[in-house]
Formats: C-alpha cells, structure tokens, sequence
C-alpha cells in the first residue's frame, strides 16, 4: 500500500504557508462570485414551481430571473428572501492599493 497523507495533514501544510489564508479568502470569494441564481435554488433543493407559488408567479418567470442579467433589487429581494437568504449590496472601491467594501443600503428593509 502507498504511504498516503490525509486531506487534513495536507490542507494543515498549505494553510500554513505565508499568505495562504488571503490568497485561500480571495479564492473562496471568486468560487462564490461564479454560483448563478439557478445554482442557489437546485444546491437548496428547491423547484421552479415551488419557488414560483411561493412568490406568486409563474414559473417561466422564475426561470426569466435566474438568466436575467438586469434584474430589479425587489425582485432580487424576494427570490434571495424565499431560499432563507438577505440580500447585501456592496460597492466595492479599489483605489489602487486596497479594495474597499460599502454596504449599500436600498429601501426601508435593506
């Protein structure tokens, strides 16, 4: 049998090197940027239909949402609300040596 190192041992090396817990942040931060709408949903086990009659509308509006590249901050809102999620808005600043975060307030309820 090969000698093998557990996923814990070698996950615990490549933490430990310089800089790893940023570099590991800002990857975790770029996977989570690329999950579409329709990804959310299906990892939630959760339907077109089921999340349409919950939100009042069709089904092919659901779908319209989740490809939708312009999609209303209220829309957005009440998909995110229906998963158990909150939407946060964020104007990121990058002023050449540092980003910034702002959280955006929209509406009463944000």
């Amino acid at each position: 049998m090969p000698n093998t190192t557990s996923y814990q041992k070698l996950h615990d090396r490549v933490a430990a090197r310089p800089g790893a817990a940023e570099r590991l942040a800002a990857l975790r931060l770029d996977t989570l940027a690329e999950i579409g709408l329709h990804e959310l949903r299906r990892s939630l086990e959760r339907s077109q239909a089921d999340l349409a009659a919950e939100l009042g509308i069709s089904q092919p509006a659901v779908s319209q949402l989740e490809r939708g590249e312009d999609v209303k901050v209220s829309t957005l809102r009440s998909y995110l609300d229906s998963l158990g999620a909150r939407l946060q808005i964020l104007a990121i600043f990058d002023d050449g040596e540092a980003e910034t975060a702002i959280p955006i307030r929209i509406g009463a309820s944000a």
